[in-house]
């Protein structure tokens, strides 16, 4: 079992959160890359969080200081956008959700 960094549910899907198991696929799920663990991110997880249809993907890799968000479409994720510096995130999935990469690295 994968236990993501960060995941969000949408309050429309919270009757998939129990006491102690979410039991379904959160909308969105953020990892945080390490060097011990960004090819099992970009690789196991993103393959498993696809097949159980998470939304949106995000890969955080705090060395680069960038954020790459990742959409699910019809044959897995794909990139939706690659932010770095001073860019401000937008979701896909979050309408009206802005991050500024300079306030996070």
């Amino acid at each position: 079992m994968a236990q993501p960094d960060i995941l969000y549910i949408s309050n429309e899907r919270r009757t998939i959160i129990h006491e102690e198991e979410i039991r379904g696929a959160p909308d969105l799920i953020v990892e945080i890359l390490s060097p011990s663990t960004v090819g099992y991110d970009r690789t196991y997880k993103r393959t498993l969080y696809a097949r159980h249809g998470v939304k949106e993907y995000w890969l955080v890799d705090p060395e680069e200081e960038t954020i790459e968000v990742l959409t699910l479409g019809k044959r897995g994720y794909r990139q939706a956008a690659l932010y770095r510096e001073n860019q401000t995130l937008e979701s896909p999935l979050l309408a009206g959700l802005t991050i500024s990469l300079g306030e996070v690295f």
